[in-house]
């Protein structure tokens, strides 16, 4: 391979991460002459190419992979558009996407949308054209786009086959009965992350019967809208081998786990008036319509308004619910590798979302301006303005949610991954350093000293509104937590509470239950959790065990998993997203972790791959 020209050296040379930008154009070089050629004349693209590389080898390898978006890259630069791009504008792009791409499947057709679109949006964030707001917004935007898309594509093959599902006035007259797709969570509040799980809530307005002009005859709205549900989940969620668009979290929906994919209008405000625990109303101060429609969602919000800000609330009550909840999310979901945590981590941006939800819960029954802000930073302002917190603290958390909230995405979007733990080692965290554009022989310990303050002054402001007392469990908080799990089944929950964290628990009485031999469950969840602290990353390996669990529980597949499978398991979903969410989407698979080496490197894979395609 020749040398880099004296230009494009000098390019390389001024990014974060030469080595990996130098070799990102020597491949593009070898393998894709053509689009050498193009980004050659066009210095522009080519250093957007490079930076796109030395940011994100997630995104160098899309373009080695899909050459074709480098022109589709130059036209985008060349487009006028506003700052933010709009859901309907992303959502006639995919329409047209999916015109060109007709072959596709619709979970590859938005996995590969979104890809090509985090090209343009990463590119205007690392060069520091877009603010973190925007950014969120636009990957917000991006989410509905494709959640629009899903919803209309299954809501028409479904009325295809059982008709249209309807509703009686209270004239007695057929209209069409509604549908909407709730955001909650960081997408309900428009402040998504790149690899964000996006919680969900499927809503249909009434009770009722379709047409009878589908090919299968009629059938329930209630089935046809959980069939809808399960299909819009399933378009935007289901893991293929090029990943999922968005991995899809349903927990929050009524009942849990345990309740049905789509829920009435009025079996919802029926479950938050009377069942709801205050963690989930707590997660309704986010919520908003993504998808379908926007008056059957204001139907909802104005009915659970009263159960999520009670005019009787006490400051004291809603600090101490909102701090129990972290200290349950704490323990289930803390973090176990090493490294800095910049989400869940002492003074991290969990602790920022927690202050300005709390305030809100404690004053917004009385205070309806502080109910319509669930942006953090908006909410945040509007705190400062009723005195709630001071100007210094505001100015500071909104600071501190700034760089944790960059320093999340460059995170992330080096691999795909959902981390949030800053590596230890100082090469890799010298390197991150520098993606957030700390220079010098000393942006290391710049680096270092803006996390520190950043952080202290986040948790200053979380003990003076929660007031300075110790993280431990108290007996209270066990027996409090105990109660917000009581619809987990009986083994989960008694397994849980002995362990040392409830997620391991919950996985280990799964695979104990099917694969006695591998032993008891507290023994197998001692197992994973040994495998996951010397694995690649211990929290990813959690995050993945725990999901390739619930999906075996789901299933019913005749997979009884050995401790050597258990341990190959742990191993994969710590060193790999990918594979981790393949696993989850088809458990069978656990059984050819174990395969003996020797055994796969003898296969012949050729011979494998036409014989089955023969059949």
């Amino acid at each position: 391979m020749p040398p880099l020209d004296d230009k494009t050296e000098a390019m390389v040379r001024g990014l974060p991460d030469p080595e990996g930008a130098r070799h990102f154009y020597e491949r593009l070089v070898a393998e894709h002459p053509r689009a050498s050629r193009l980004i050659s004349k066009d210095p522009a693209l080519l250093a957007d190419a490079l930076a796109l590389a030395a940011w994100s080898p997630l995104l160098g390898t899309t373009l080695l992979q899909s050459p074709e978006y480098l022109p589709w890259l130059a036209r985008e630069r060349g487009t006028p558009a506003a700052r933010v791009r709009e859901t309907e504008e992303l959502y006639e792009s995919l329409a047209r996407f999916a015109l060109t791409h007709t072959a596709l499947d619709a979970q590859v057709l938005l996995a590969r949308f979104r890809r090509r679109e985090l090209l343009r949006v990463y590119l205007r964030d690392l060069r520091r054209t877009a603010t973190i707001v925007e950014t969120t917004e636009e990957l917000s935007n991006l989410a509905d786009a494709a959640l629009q898309f899903a919803l209309g594509r299954a809501r028409q093959e479904l009325e295809n086959l059982y008709g249209a599902p309807q509703r009686e006035d209270e004239r007695g007259r057929k209209t069409a009965a509604e549908f909407t797709v709730v955001a909650l969570g960081k997408l309900g509040s428009r402040e998504l992350n790149y690899s964000s799980d996006i919680d969900l809530l499927f809503l249909y307005s009434d009770d009722g019967e379709t047409t009878d002009k589908g090919e299968r005859g009629q059938t329930t709205n209630r089935e046809f809208f959980c069939r809808l549900a399960e299909r819009v989940a399933r378009a935007v969620g289901h893991q293929t081998g090029e990943g999922a668009a968005y991995r899809v979290d349903l927990r929050l929906r009524p009942h849990g786990r345990d309740g049905a994919p789509a829920v009435s209008l009025a079996e919802a405000l029926r479950y938050y008036r009377t069942q709801a625990h205050r963690w989930e109303l707590q997660a309704l101060i986010r919520a908003r319509a993504s998808a379908g429609s926007p008056a059957l969602f204001a139907r909802f919000g104005e009915g659970v308004r009263e159960s999520v800000y009670r005019r009787d609330e006490t400051v004291a009550r809603a600090l101490a619910n909102v701090r129990l909840a972290k200290r349950k999310i704490d323990r289930e979901h803390g973090p176990r590798g090493r490294g800095h945590n910049v989400k869940l981590g002492r003074g991290g941006i969990r602790e920022i979302e927690f202050i300005a939800q709390a305030l809100q819960l404690a004053y917004g029954g009385r205070d309806a301006w502080l109910q319509h802000a669930p942006h953090t930073l908006v909410s945040l302002g509007r705190l400062a303005e009723r005195a709630l917190i001071t100007e210094r603290e505001r100015a500071a958390l909104s600071d501190a949610y700034t760089f944790l909230r960059t320093l999340e995405h460059r995170l992330q979007m080096e691999h795909g991954l959902q981390t949030h733990t800053v590596p230890e080692d100082a090469p890799r965290r010298t390197l991150v350093a520098r993606r957030m554009h700390f220079e010098g022989d000393d942006a290391l310990a710049h680096f270092d000293r803006e996390l520190d303050s950043h952080t202290s002054r986040v948790r200053a402001a979380f003990d003076r509104v929660f007031g300075d007392e110790d993280d431990g469990d108290g007996a209270g908080d066990r027996d409090d937590a105990a109660g917000d799990t009581a619809a987990a089944s009986s083994v989960v929950e008694s397994v849980a509470e002995r362990t040392e964290d409830a997620a391991w628990g919950a996985a280990a009485a799964v695979f104990a239950a099917r694969a006695p031999g591998a032993g008891d469950a507290d023994a197998v969840a001692g197992l994973l959790m040994r495998e996951a602290r010397a694995s690649l990353n211990a929290q990813r390996a959690q995050s993945l065990v725990t999901r390739v669990a619930a999906s075996l529980e789901k299933s019913g597949a005749g997979v009884a998993p050995d401790e050597s499978q258990l341990v190959e398991l742990v191993r994969v979903c710590g060193a790999s997203e990918l594979f981790g969410g393949m696993l989850a989407s088809d458990p069978s698979l656990i059984s050819a972790l174990a395969t003996d080496p020797e055994a796969a490197r003898a296969r012949d894979h050729r011979a494998e791959l036409r014989a089955a395609v023969d059949s």
